[in-house]
């Protein structure tokens, strides 16, 4: 606007000294002087119709800016405009059979599980996850957490809430991201539950990127002890931590990861008696195409117990398995499963298992899965073979996936 105000004021004053400025020849130094003091009039009144323009210009700008503020609406942060958080549900259906007449899943049909999950970025430094389960017609909050990152000093992340414990390889993943139907004997006897231990607590952690390819995570946990295998159903504090190693080689196809895990509460009434938990897991995966992959991984978990006279108490467990991921029109998995473990406080005996699993996808939202199980088990006295199907879908952005294999 003030640029086109000082063009018109330019040409018309270029016009009046066209007008005034073509002195003829011959002209007498009089009528020179006479012309030069008109065209000094002249670039006067210009001077003060510039300033009145540009004043009433100046009170017209800012008459706008008082309009737009009377009119103009609040703005909140981006991150605070949506909290309606991304919501996603998967749902697990199954089938069992046995040759053990005692059991009384045999030849069922159950509706094995209903998970609803709920994430949202609460602000932009935590995010909070909420999953409530739905089984055997009871509903209980499976995970209740925030992560909060960013905002921590030294770069450490905390995760603060209920949730699956960071033990093991499995356990903190839920079973409809695990490969085969049934929860390895390990995990079932130490962890305990249907979905392993789950517990109330904090995890304080932080990655060491030692190049590219390589990273190193610690973290430092303290949950309630809310677990009747291991510990005393929360009577006692359980403290521990896991040290993870990850390395990436021949171009990114490969990649292996090992962890370390400790954890020490502790198993009676009083609290008196302590009760340690060691683990370690190891998964390696070889790509070996965009939709192809061998995964080979296991657990090995040991609980030691003091005992008020004698020795302590000593048992363990162990799984190991292979997954062959490929794709022929639908993608498929099939692998292989071994299972031997003792039961804490019990390593008199031992149930051993030998598995084969497959899984067929229609898409990433839906997938068939069958596990064939022999099994001896002398804590239950059978010695039986197993047959699950099993059937998972999803909605929601939340997939059923098996990244993590």
């Amino acid at each position: 606007m003030k640029k086109i105000l000082f063009t018109l004021l330019l040409c018309s004053f270029s016009s009046m000294l066209l007008a005034n400025g073509e002195a003829k020849t011959g002209q007498s130094e009089a009528d020179t002087m006479a012309e030069i003091q008109q065209m000094k009039e002249n670039i006067k009144i210009l001077s003060q119709n510039l300033e009145t323009m540009q004043k009433k210009l100046e009170e017209a700008e800012e008459r706008l800016k008082q309009q737009e503020k009377k009119t103009a609406q609040p703005v909140q942060p981006a991150a605070y405009q949506n909290q309606n958080p991304d919501i996603s549900a998967a749902v697990m259906f199954r089938y069992m059979g046995t040759g053990d007449k005692r059991d009384t899943r045999r030849n069922t049909l159950k509706l094995d599980g209903t998970e609803i999950n709920l994430t949202k970025a609460v602000s932009p430094y935590t995010k909070g996850t909420v999953t409530l389960g739905f089984h055997d017609d009871e509903v209980h909050i499976e995970e209740a957490y925030a992560d909060i990152n960013n905002s921590l000093p030294m770069e450490l992340d905390l995760r603060v809430g209920r949730m699956l414990a960071n033990t093991g390889y499995i356990n903190p993943l839920h079973s409809h991201d695990w490969p085969f139907v049934c929860m390895p004997f390990p995990n079932q006897y130490f962890y305990g539950g249907e979905h392993g231990y789950v517990d109330d607590g904090i995890i304080l952690g932080k990655n060491f990127y030692i190049n590219d390819n390589t990273y190193v995570r610690a973290a430092f946990n303290v949950f309630n002890g809310n677990n009747t295998t291991m510990f005393n159903d929360g009577q006692t504090k359980v403290i521990g931590g896991k040290l993870t190693y990850n390395v990436f080689f021949n171009d990114q196809r490969d990649d292996f990861q090992v962890d370390f895990n400790y954890n020490q509460g502790a198993y009676d009434d009083r609290g008196d008696l302590k009760s340690k938990v060691y683990s370690a897991d190891a998964v390696y995966r070889h790509r070996i195409n965009q939709f192809d992959k061998i995964t080979l991984f296991g657990e090995y978990v040991k609980n030691i117990r003091e005992v008020a006279l004698g020795d302590d108490l000593d048992s363990y467990g162990y799984y190991a398995a292979a997954i062959y991921k490929f794709k022929r029109d639908y993608n498929w998995h099939i692998g292989l499963e071994y299972d031997y473990s003792e039961k804490p406080g019990d390593n008199t005996k031992a149930t051993k298992a030998k598995s084969i699993f497959a899984g067929w996808w229609l898409t990433e939202n839906d997938r068939l899965q069958l596990q064939f199980r022999k099994i001896d088990d002398p804590f239950k006295g059978r010695h039986n073979n197993e047959i699950w199907l099993q059937f998972i879908w999803s909605i929601g952005p939340h997939k059923p996936h098996l990244s993590n294999f």
